[in-house]
């Protein structure tokens, strides 16, 4: 599949150059390194004010919730090309939810994640 063409006021055309000492230059690539991102990326991030993942908070990520995200959204997947080719569903949409709703408060209050056991009542 081909990469969507961007509008012309989407398109990143300008150039901004400008004069960093070695020091200056090491230190916003190992931020930006730390980040995840390219130094332009970052800079352009930080200058227009978006957000700027840390370090810290993407090395914090439980792979066990990573992994029960994923699994949710397979289910809600399921449901949604169930609901759309007129197929029942096997999976309850509502337990779904409730599943996701749990892990979303995980990730916003910060506290540890403890998987669910996996039995939601269908496929996984």
């Amino acid at each position: 599949m081909a990469r969507p063409v961007k509008q012309e006021h989407e398109k990143r055309s300008e150039v901004v150059q400008t004069r960093v000492t070695l020091a200056e230059h090491e230190h916003m690539r190992s931020v930006a390194e730390d980040a995840g991102l390219s130094v332009s990326d970052y800079l352009r991030r930080r200058a227009c004010g978006y957000m700027v993942p840390t370090g810290a908070a993407r090395r914090s990520v439980d792979p066990a919730l990573v992994s029960e995200l994923n699994r949710i959204g397979v289910n809600l997947n399921q449901i949604t090309r169930n609901l759309n080719s007129g197929r029942p569903l096997r999976i309850h949409a509502k337990e779904v939810l409730r599943e996701l709703e749990a892990a979303l408060k995980v990730v916003v209050s910060g506290e540890d994640f403890e998987p669910n056991d996996g039995s939601n009542g269908g496929d996984s």
